[in-house]
Protein backbone atom coordinates (compact mmCIF):
# COMPACT_ATOMS: atom_id res chain seq x y z
CA UNK A 1 0.00 0.00 0.00
CA UNK A 2 3.07 2.17 -0.59
CA UNK A 3 1.36 3.76 -3.63
CA UNK A 4 -1.76 4.97 -1.85
CA UNK A 5 -1.71 8.24 -1.70
CA UNK A 6 -4.12 11.16 -0.91
CA UNK A 7 -7.10 12.70 -2.97
CA UNK A 8 -5.18 16.23 -2.99
CA UNK A 9 -1.86 14.39 -4.09
CA UNK A 10 -3.52 12.67 -6.71
CA UNK A 11 -5.19 15.97 -8.07
CA UNK A 12 -1.74 17.96 -7.91
CA UNK A 13 -0.39 14.84 -9.65
CA UNK A 14 -2.42 14.95 -12.76
CA UNK A 15 -2.30 18.63 -13.24
CA UNK A 16 -5.85 19.18 -13.86
CA UNK A 17 -7.39 22.78 -15.25
CA UNK A 18 -10.05 24.42 -13.52
CA UNK A 19 -12.20 23.26 -16.26
CA UNK A 20 -11.28 19.56 -15.04
CA UNK A 21 -11.65 20.16 -11.22
CA UNK A 22 -14.90 21.92 -12.15
CA UNK A 23 -16.31 19.44 -14.32
CA UNK A 24 -15.48 16.97 -11.56
CA UNK A 25 -16.36 18.74 -8.23
CA UNK A 26 -18.78 16.33 -7.02
CA UNK A 27 -16.82 13.35 -7.27
CA UNK A 28 -14.11 14.75 -5.42
CA UNK A 29 -16.07 16.25 -3.20
CA UNK A 30 -17.28 12.59 -2.55
CA UNK A 31 -13.73 11.02 -2.65
CA UNK A 32 -12.68 13.28 0.04
CA UNK A 33 -15.71 12.50 2.18
CA UNK A 34 -14.65 8.56 1.20
CA UNK A 35 -10.92 9.58 2.46
CA UNK A 36 -12.16 11.17 5.65
CA UNK A 37 -14.17 8.17 6.53
CA UNK A 38 -11.65 5.64 6.03
CA UNK A 39 -9.05 7.48 7.76
CA UNK A 40 -11.94 7.44 10.87
CA UNK A 41 -12.55 3.83 10.38
CA UNK A 42 -8.87 2.53 10.10
CA UNK A 43 -8.47 4.35 13.27
CA UNK A 44 -11.18 3.17 14.83
CA UNK A 45 -9.94 -0.29 13.34
CA UNK A 46 -6.63 0.16 15.23
CA UNK A 47 -8.31 0.78 18.29
CA UNK A 48 -10.61 -2.36 18.23
CA UNK A 49 -7.40 -4.47 17.45
CA UNK A 50 -5.90 -3.17 20.38
CA UNK A 51 -8.71 -3.51 22.96
CA UNK A 52 -9.15 -6.84 21.40
CA UNK A 53 -5.40 -7.74 21.71
CA UNK A 54 -5.54 -6.67 25.81
CA UNK A 55 -8.67 -8.75 26.04
CA UNK A 56 -6.95 -11.65 24.23
CA UNK A 57 -4.11 -10.96 27.02
CA UNK A 58 -6.30 -11.37 29.96
CA UNK A 59 -8.10 -14.36 28.76
CA UNK A 60 -4.76 -15.75 28.01
CA UNK A 61 -3.54 -14.97 32.16
CA UNK A 62 -6.57 -16.62 33.67
CA UNK A 63 -6.31 -20.06 31.28
CA UNK A 64 -3.03 -20.17 33.32
CA UNK A 65 -4.48 -19.73 36.63
CA UNK A 66 -7.00 -22.07 35.59
CA UNK A 67 -4.97 -24.44 34.24
CA UNK A 68 -3.14 -24.24 37.68
CA UNK A 69 -6.12 -24.36 39.57
CA UNK A 70 -7.02 -27.52 37.69
CA UNK A 71 -3.91 -29.59 38.03
CA UNK A 72 -4.06 -28.83 41.44
CA UNK A 73 -7.43 -30.36 41.64
CA UNK A 74 -6.40 -33.38 39.37
CA UNK A 75 -3.89 -34.13 42.04
CA UNK A 76 -6.13 -33.40 45.11
CA UNK A 77 -8.71 -36.02 43.38
CA UNK A 78 -5.83 -38.84 42.30
CA UNK A 79 -4.29 -38.36 45.99
CA UNK A 80 -7.64 -39.11 47.50
CA UNK A 81 -8.78 -42.07 44.75
CA UNK A 82 -5.55 -43.64 46.09
CA UNK A 83 -6.52 -43.28 49.53
CA UNK A 84 -10.00 -44.76 49.21
CA UNK A 85 -8.46 -47.99 47.37
CA UNK A 86 -8.90 -51.12 49.50
CA UNK A 87 -5.66 -51.91 50.61
CA UNK A 88 -5.80 -55.90 49.55
CA UNK A 89 -5.49 -53.65 45.44
CA UNK A 90 -2.24 -52.49 46.40
CA UNK A 91 0.53 -54.67 45.15
CA UNK A 92 2.84 -56.39 48.40
CA UNK A 93 6.00 -58.04 48.33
Amino acid sequence: MADCRTVDELLASKNLTDEELELHRELIGECRKNEARIAENCSIAKENIEKMADILDRVSEKMLVLNLALQEIIGEAESISLRMLPTDRFFHE
